[in-house]
């Protein structure tokens, strides 16, 4: 009797399995390259579609390229989530080995779901050749051309040209442009049903370019089928969107900052209760301060180059310590030593002034709004972060994957602190709109994201892992752990170093040990700790 049930429960996880039921693939992935022959150094383009043929939305695909000659110097945009059921075709931009030759290149594919799961699995293989050589006919060419340098909030055109060099009939079933983030097409030529042997057509596009600086590829992608097989073809150009708000009018930036351009003209820096702390009124002369920050930026092309160019002047010209005096942006001008709420006001001053919207934004203990100043400035990707005290600049995202955002963490949570933007209209007491949630909203899923894109490929499966088997406080402490790892190298080398058991080990270890302390205002403390 015991050995039918034993029979019978074999028999039927056999079924089970062979049903796929258990290790059913959450997607079906194909790969395919436009070209098999480069130049040395030329691009070729990696295009990977995925059928999410699985049973929870996917969140994101990272392609990972066994040959270290070839380098990723482009990844598409994956969707938040791409739906059960729908496909999606992606396309990474790979630079070719310098060097001519024949070379393996071995590609795998992996997924991340909406339950945080990695799915690996997904393989491929291609010969390619890399030779000065012009590259055999006998396929469809597209080349793309467009301005290379644009200004931002502009039209421009973009044409894309397909030729056939085969001595047959292409049917051409779709032609897809990939833009860079924030660029949208306003126009788009009709791509024709077929091309006839040793014939080239053109399709014209109009695009319109974001109020942002960018640098990157711009590609066209097309679907063809040649004798019932279909095949895809390539071709990218580099471009650059260049976004100057100083030399911008106030219609234009209206436009461009919508909502938060009040944070250019608003006329106080800080709100009431600073002015009666320090007796000081912190208004001042955008113009005086527009000349000479002008003459700063010269060859800035974002505010983020600016808001740097601004930052690198003031930690040179002036010594940080003592107390505050002032919250005239003209008077700590004419100082040598300034307090560091001083210079975040005349950071944020001068950023106003040459027309970026900034404020201060400071800790708030429900009485007293002047602590741990800093200066956000706003682009059309969000809000970004200058901190003097602790020479970072950066957006929000890559300051809460910083060394210095838990301790602030753990101020927010366990005494109730507040992050607040100075706003005041009038200087009559306090005046600031909480900002708080900016900070903490999706807070693990957003430093996950950061520290995986800090991780090299082939790591990143390890990663999720190391999170998956942790409870929900131990796995926020490991982001920040592993957040403050003093750069890029010392985190992929403490991932290869150590065994997901290992890793998990020390991370709950530490966990326990300082979870009820005041933790350290710099978090690499632990981290060198933990990596011993």
């Amino acid at each position: 009797m015991v050995m039918k049930r034993i029979l019978l429960a074999v028999s039927i996880l056999l079924l089970v399995i062979a049903s796929g039921c258990l290790f059913r693939p959450p997607a079906e992935v194909t790969f395919s390259l436009d070209r098999t022959t480069v130049t040395p150094g030329g691009t070729l383009h990696v295009i990977v579609t995925v059928n999410n043929t699985g049973k929870v939305g996917l969140t994101g695909a990272t392609l990972i390229i066994s040959n270290g000659n070839f380098e990723i110097i482009q990844e598409p945009k994956f969707p938040d989530v791409l739906p059960v059921g729908k496909v999606i075709q992606l396309v990474w931009i790979v630079r070719a080995p310098v060097k001519p030759g024949l070379y393996n290149m071995k590609l795998s594919l992996e997924l991340t779901d909406e339950l945080k799961r990695t799915w690996t699995g997904f393989y491929d293989q291609f010969r390619v050749v890399v030779s000065k050589k012009t590259p055999p006919t006998g396929e469809v060419m597209v080349g793309i051309t467009a301005p290379g340098r644009m200004n931002g909030g502009a039209i421009s055109p973009v044409k894309v040209e397909i030729t056939n060099t085969m001595n047959t009939k292409v049917i051409l079933e779709n032609l897809k442009l990939d833009l860079l983030p924030g660029m949208n097409i306003t126009s788009a030529g009709t791509l024709p049903d077929e091309i006839g042997p040793g014939d080239t057509v053109s399709v014209r596009y109009v695009v319109r370019t974001p109020y942002a600086y960018r640098n990157g590829y711009i590609s066209a992608i097309l679907k063809y089928n040649v004798g019932g097989v279909d095949r895809s073809a390539a071709a990218s150009f580099p471009v650059v969107i260049v976004w100057e708000p100083w030399n911008t009018n106030t219609s234009t930036l209206r436009k461009a900052y919508g909502f938060e351009y009040h944070w250019i003209t608003d006329k106080y820096l800080v709100d009431g209760y600073w002015a009666k702390k320090y007796n000081s009124t912190p208004d001042f002369n955008r113009e005086l301060l527009r000349k000479k920050t002008l003459a700063l930026i010269r060859g800035a092309t974002s505010e983020t180059q600016a808001a740097g160019l601004i930052y690198d002047w003031i930690t040179r010209e002036y010594t940080f310590g003592g107390n505050t005096t002032t919250l005239k942006p003209s008077e700590i001008m004419t100082k040598k030593r300034i307090s560091y709420a001083e210079g975040q006001i005349l950071l944020t001053a001068m950023l106003r002034s040459i027309n970026i919207p900034a404020r201060v934004v400071t800790l708030y203990n429900g009485t007293d709004c002047t602590m741990r100043p800093m200066t956000e400035f706003y682009t059309s990707d969000g809000w970004y972060i200058i901190d003097l005290r602790h020479s970072f600049i950066g957006d929000i995202d890559d300051y809460l994957a910083s060394p210095y955002f838990p301790r602030l963490y753990q101020l927010i949570t366990e005494k109730g602190y507040r992050l607040v933007a100075q706003s005041p209209t009038t200087l009559k007491g306090h005046a600031h709109i909480d900002v708080t949630g900016d900070f903490m909203a999706n807070l693990e899923d957003r430093l996950i994201r950061i520290v995986s894109s800090r991780l090299k490929p082939q790591l990143r499966s390890k990663f999720m892992i190391v999170l998956n088997d942790m409870n929900p406080n131990e796995r926020l402490y490991a982001l920040f752990l592993f957040s403050s790892a003093p750069n890029n190298d010392a985190l992929n080398a403490a991932f290869e170093d150590f065994s997901t058991e290992k890793i998990e080990q020390n991370v709950k270890a530490l966990y326990e040990f300082y979870k009820d302390m005041e933790w350290s205002e710099n978090f690499t403390r632990y981290w060198k700790i933990f990596v011993g």
